[in-house]
């Protein structure tokens, strides 16, 4: 193990160095959440995006249950996935504080991620000389983290809008990141609606507009003549009848 690695999770609450501040288990798993988060909506490591919202999609479908998750992804024939389930990716480790109470740290388990990956798709040596973990294996000790952090539940997503993880903040949230969003999608959908509903209504009114042209002794074509009479543009009548939503009449008179 690199001990230069950042620890993942402090098990045990953590004091802030610079403020003194005490974090409790619940700030620590506030933090672990929003780094998971980010990762999930990673612009700038895109492949850890995917393997993570892959392992994420994979919990999220199971319930979450952790225990049919494995059963399902052994059901695909994922081996190495089927023991990452099973064989946590990440270790613990004793560190002395100032105090008299030590920390717990949680930190990539490198030689459990290459005796399952193996040794390339687990780290490559960086341009800095140091190995780090491939996207892949990252990942995977995310994920880790993620079913070991208090309130783990709380992450939803992706928004059905912007496309981004979140962490839920009231119960209730369940499909959109913010209301931003919730509102932003109301107001298109009701836009819309009404597209479709004057839409409807145009259709309607060219409708009965052409069963009187039929009834008349009259040779001005119809869409010129339905057109003068309901003020629809004879452009929208032609995509209605290309698009079969109406019929034509006959022009025999």
């Amino acid at each position: 193990m690199n001990r230069r690695d950042k620890p993942l999770l402090h098990v045990f609450p953590k004091i802030d160095p610079g403020t003194g501040k005490r974090w409790t288990l619940a700030d620590q798993g506030k933090a672990a959440l929003a780094e998971i988060c980010g990762a999930l909506n990673s612009e700038a490591s895109p492949d850890l995006k995917m393997w993570l919202r892959a392992w994420v999609e994979e919990w999220k479908a199971s319930g979450p249950n952790l225990k049919k998750m494995t059963k399902e992804l052994m059901a695909k024939g994922l081996p190495a996935q089927n023991l990452f389930a099973l064989t946590l990716a990440l270790r613990t480790y004793w560190g002395p504080t100032d105090a008299g109470q030590a920390e717990l740290l949680l930190m990539p388990d490198y030689e459990e991620l290459e005796r399952q990956l193996g040794k390339e798709r687990a780290g490559r040596v960086g341009p800095d000389g140091k190995r780090k973990l491939t996207p892949e294996a990252e990942a995977v000790t995310l994920f880790h983290l993620l079913t070991v952090t208090p309130g783990c539940e709380k992450i939803a997503g992706p928004c059905p809008r912007c496309d981004r993880y979140y962490i839920k903040k009231r119960a209730s949230q369940k499909v959109y990141c913010s209301r931003r969003c919730g509102n932003a999608a109301t107001a298109v959908a009701r836009t819309r609606e009404r597209i479709a509903g004057e839409r409807r209504g145009k259709l309607a009114r060219a409708s009965a507009a052409m069963k009187k042209w039929e009834s008349m002794a009259t040779r001005q074509d119809w869409k010129r003549w339905v057109a003068q009479k309901t003020g629809i543009d004879p452009r929208f009548l032609t995509r209605a009848v290309t698009k079969g939503d109406l019929v034509p009449p006959k022009e025999e008179k």
